[in-house]
């Protein structure tokens, strides 16, 4: 119930005026690509302000207008899109600021805060190294991680990956923040490991971050590396991805973003701290856009991933039980599943716009939010067409999602 309070509260969806955002007249505007001829409708908020994004048809620049209206909207500092057609950039542009102190421009290459979209870089991991026979993804953590004796030792990777295997999320956002540094994901177990789950294996969806960790130790201990040296060569160099990185505190990263949050008055704030490393499978990498979205291109095309990793990924987990889930493996699988089970926390006209949008093909998708920064992957395959978008203002997940599924909608033109 906490997760679908975060992602759809009893409110509905709310977009907040500009106040603490900076003016468009001082905003940098980066862009690049080719698509245009199409127009995007207004959409109708009832509970909160109108969002317009603009209907410029005969424009070329209908996607510049229509994603400045939504950062000023919702009052980003900056904001990052890059759209991918068949493997190539077909849009690319970013707007304000990377950087509020240093007045450091945002680009589509700014190291942006992907939050759990991270899962899904992970699971790619896990399917390339169960490729290569290092490890069963139907194995249990105790194959992998001997010592490990905490109820969870009996779950599977899989269960492990799409968030079947009952292990415990937060207990509340306070336990989200952590002040310690750990030098791998296996002491970062510490945190949970002798915790209770909350069912048995398979038996229920329950979304965990945590099971993540558990998943990237058992992973690290299985290869001999460290989860950053595993995903390094099992995914972002094969990839030649050179602009994704963990959120490492300690290091110094050229080119990450400095990420902000709205105070109770309206003004803009640093986002508070948090050190990452207790979940950096889960929800703890950056990456730029143009990045996020050239991984999401290869998981629909050829690129050189495992055999089967986009079946495996966007099969929709089964329970003990036989039903199915609309999540796979680091995926979202089924937008109209997600939404159907969230309409109670939807006015009933946003949930039918939304309904509308996502029906006819199918979208694989995740969404991403750390402190002070949201983004969002989506994923069509039917047009191989990918849509990767961050900002660096917290909060926001609703608003990104919705709009994230407005633009999918349009560039389909049908």
């Amino acid at each position: 119930m906490h997760r679908l309070n975060f992602l759809f509260g009893a409110r509905g969806l709310l977009l907040p005026g500009m106040q603490g955002s900076p003016g468009s007249a001082g905003w940098i505007i980066y862009r690049s690509g080719a698509l245009k001829g199409l127009c995007l409708s207004i959409i109708m908020l009832p509970l909160g302000p109108v969002l317009s994004l603009p209907c410029a048809a005969a424009s070329p620049d209908w996607i510049d207008q229509s994603v400045q209206s939504f950062a000023d909207a919702v009052g980003t500092p900056g904001l990052s899109l890059t759209i991918m057609e068949h493997g190539e950039i077909a849009w690319e542009g970013a707007q304000g600021y990377a950087d509020l102190e240093q007045m450091t421009p945002m680009t589509p290459q700014s190291l942006m805060r992907i939050g759990s979209i991270s899962k899904t870089i992970t699971a790619v991991t896990t399917l390339q190294i169960a490729s290569a026979g290092l490890v069963d993804l139907d194995a249990t953590v105790s194959d992998y991680l001997p010592g490990f004796a905490g109820p969870a030792r009996m779950s599977t990777l899989r269960q492990l990956a799409s968030h079947t295997a009952c292990v415990r999320g937060y207990d509340s956002p306070e336990e989200e923040i952590s002040l310690t540094h750990y030098a791998s994901m296996k002491e970062a177990l510490v945190r949970f490991s002798d915790d209770d789950l909350i069912c048995a294996p398979g038996d229920a969806f329950n979304y965990s971050s945590y099971g993540y960790t558990l998943l990237a130790a058992g992973l690290a201990e299985a290869s001999g590396l460290s989860f950053g040296e595993l995903i390094s060569a099992q995914v972002l160099d094969p990839l030649g991805l050179d602009s994704v990185a963990l959120d490492d505190a300690v290091r110094v990263i050229p080119g990450r973003a400095a990420f902000y949050v709205e105070s109770e008055d309206g003004e803009l704030e640093n986002a508070p701290f948090n050190d990452y490393s207790y979940k950096y499978a889960g929800a703890g990498m950056l990456a730029s856009t143009r990045d996020l979205a050239k991984f999401g291109a290869a998981l629909v095309g050829e690129g050189g991933l495992a055999p089967d990793a986009e079946k495996a990924m966007t099969s929709p987990a089964r329970l003990n039980s036989g039903v199915f889930t609309d999540y796979g493996l680091g995926l979202y699988v089924s937008l109209p599943d997600f939404l159907e089970a969230r309409k109670a926390y939807l006015p009933e006209a946003l949930y039918e716009q939304l309904m509308h949008q996502v029906s006819g093909r199918p979208i694989y998708w995740h969404t991403g939010t750390s402190e002070g920064a949201v983004s969002v992957l989506m994923i069509e395959p039917d047009s191989q067409r990918v849509l990767a978008l961050s900002i660096n203002k917290g909060g926001l997940e609703k608003e990104v999602l919705i709009f994230a599924i407005g633009l999918m909608d349009e560039l389909r033109g049908d």
